[in-house]
C-alpha cells in the first residue's frame, strides 16, 4: 500500500522521502474527546509528539456470514471516518474492505469448528456486499459530512481459512473502471492529496 502510493503520487513520495511525512502502522490517533488505533497513517513529522494525520487507511475483512458482517463493517467504516475527520478536517480517510468469496471458509475460532453452514449463492452474496460499499458516497470537499470516506476499495479473495488466499479478479470483483477498484482507490487518494496538500 505504501509502495503503491509512493509509485503513483509524486507529491506524497517527495513528502515521505524528505521526512516531512512518516508512514506508521497502528498508532493511536486522538481527537479532542477520543482515541482510536488506526491501521495505517501518514502523519506530519514536525507536529510530533502529537500526531497530525494527512492520510489514513483502515482495513476491514468480511470472511463469512456476509449479511451480518457487512453491516458491521459498514458501521465500522463510518465510525472510523468520523473519528479521522474530527481529528483533522482535511485528513484523507480511506478504507479497504476484503471480501471472501469462498463458501468453504473454515473459521479458526474454536466455537466455529465443525459448524455446518447453509448453501448460498456466493456470487450473489459477494455482489450484494460489493454494492453496499460501492453505494457509500465519497467525500470530495472538507466541508462534506465527516462520516464519508475519501476513498474506498473492495478486494475480493477466495480463502478457505486453511490454504493461502487467492485474489479474485473475475466478476463479481470490481472492474478497473469502478470507483471501488484498487487502482481507482490509489488514484483518488493521490488526486485528493495533491489538491489538499501540494505546496505545504
Amino acid at each position: 500500500m505504501v509502495a503503491d502510493l509512493e509509485a503513483s503520487c509524486s507529491e506524497l513520495r517527495a513528502a515521505l522521502r524528505s521526512g516531512l511525512l512518516i508512514a506508521r502502522k497502528n498508532p493511536n490517533v486522538q481527537t479532542k474527546v477520543a482515541e482510536r488505533s488506526i491501521d495505517l497513517v501518514f502523519h506530519e513529522k514536525n507536529k510530533l509528539p502529537a500526531l497530525s494525520v494527512r492520510v489514513s487507511v483502515e482495513h476491514k475483512n468480511i470472511m463469512t456470514a456476509h449479511a451480518k458482517a457487512r453491516k458491521n463493517r459498514y458501521g465500522d467504516l463510518i465510525a472510523y471516518c468520523n473519528h479521522m475527520h474530527n481529528h483533522r478536517k482535511d485528513c484523507i480517510a480511506a478504507g479497504i474492505v476484503v471480501v471472501n468469496t469462498s463458501p468453504a471458509y473454515e473459521n479458526p475460532d474454536r466455537f466455529a469448528q465443525g459448524l455446518k453452514r447453509p448453501r448460498l449463492n456466493m456470487e450473489k452474496v459477494v455482489a450484494d456486499t460489493i454494492r453496499l460499499f460501492e453505494a457509500i458516497p465519497l467525500r470530495n470537499e472538507t466541508d462534506e459530512p465527516n462520516e464519508q470516506p475519501e476513498a474506498l476499495a473492495v478486494i475480493v479473495v477466495n480463502y478457505d481459512g486453511v490454504h493461502p488466499a487467492r485474489l479474485v479478479t473475475r466478476p463479481p470483483a470490481p472492474k478497473p473502471r469502478q470507483m471501488v477498484h484498487y487502482d481507482s482507490f490509489i488514484r483518488r487518494i493521490c488526486r485528493l492529496y495533491r489538491k489538499r496538500f501540494s505546496g505545504r
